[in-house]
């Protein structure tokens, strides 16, 4: 008769559950295949899709799931998805050290004055004042000044410009004094002294004098005098050559019948001699 061995009841088998990890890991694979070209964004799609991935596998090796469902695809996406998103971001940190950096903005230094333009001066010497300021005006100057005068040159008319500060040729701005040195009118020669009359002595012949002309003045005509009869005087007789012997004698005029009294020296009959 053989021995009977005890019975032993066998454990039961736990029913087996679907593989949930790796589905959703194959989902987050694909998703990571889009998303993983966005630098550093794309790995959080990418690293959760191979960790479920891996989980849903090992979840079939243990027997807690019926099947490997997609962790395999799973694992390929997020591989996939992972090594694009680190080459994308490698590339980006590498193309922001690269680029050129912004240059610094210079603020533009505050506007300081500006030196007047500088114009150069045409010679005008020799020119009439009027001629010299239209043509230092069309040279850009506005401020011409007359200065001191120069005095009277021979030859030359005055007004004409002699000198001018600065010179011919120099560099001044526009609002710089031109200064204009002109001659004078030359000096008018004094008249000269009008020559003294030459002095006539009178003669001293026994001759009509003869008056210088004088302005006539119309008159009654007198009668013609009766004619003088020379008495003798009982005071002497006296003769004299003419009328200057006799004034020189004092006894000019000389009336009729008085001593000295001729006709010859009564030119108008009047009876009145030397009374001129």
């Amino acid at each position: 008769m053989t021995a009977t061995q005890p019975w032993t009841p066998m454990p039961p088998t736990p029913p087996r559950q679907g593989n949930r990890p790796a589905t959703a890991g194959f989902v987050l694979g694909l998703v990571g295949l889009v998303v993983g070209w966005a630098p550093i964004v794309g790995l959080l799609v990418t690293v959760p899709a191979l960790l479920l991935s891996r989980t849903g596998r090992a979840r079939f090796r243990d027997g807690r799931a019926v099947t490997a469902g997609r962790s395999g695809a799973g694992l390929v996406l997020g591989g996939i998805g992972t090594v694009i998103c680190v080459l994308m971001t490698v590339f980006a940190l590498t193309g922001a050290a690269r680029a050129p950096q912004p240059a610094a903005v210079v603020q533009p230094a505050a506007p300081g004055p500006v030196a007047p333009a500088l114009l150069t001066v045409p010679n005008v010497v020799g020119m009439a004042d009027p001629q010299a300021r239209e043509v230092l005006a069309a040279a850009g100057f506005t401020n011409v000044v007359l200065g001191p005068s120069t005095g009277s040159v021979a030859g030359v008319a005055a007004g004409t410009v002699t000198t001018q500060l600065p010179g011919a040729a120099a560099l001044a701005a526009a609002g710089d004094p031109i200064v204009l040195g002109e001659a004078d009118a030359p000096p008018v020669p004094a008249a000269a002294p009008a020559a003294a009359p030459p002095v006539v002595e009178e003669p001293v012949a026994d001759a009509p004098r003869v008056d210088a002309p004088r302005p006539l003045v119309a008159a009654p005509r007198p009668a013609a005098p009766a004619p003088v009869v020379e008495a003798p005087s009982s005071r002497g007789s006296a003769y004299y050559a003419n009328c200057s012997a006799a004034k020189a004698a004092g006894a000019a005029p000389l009336h009729a019948g008085e001593p000295g009294y001729r006709s010859g020296l009564d030119r108008d009959g009047d009876g009145v001699a030397c009374e001129s």
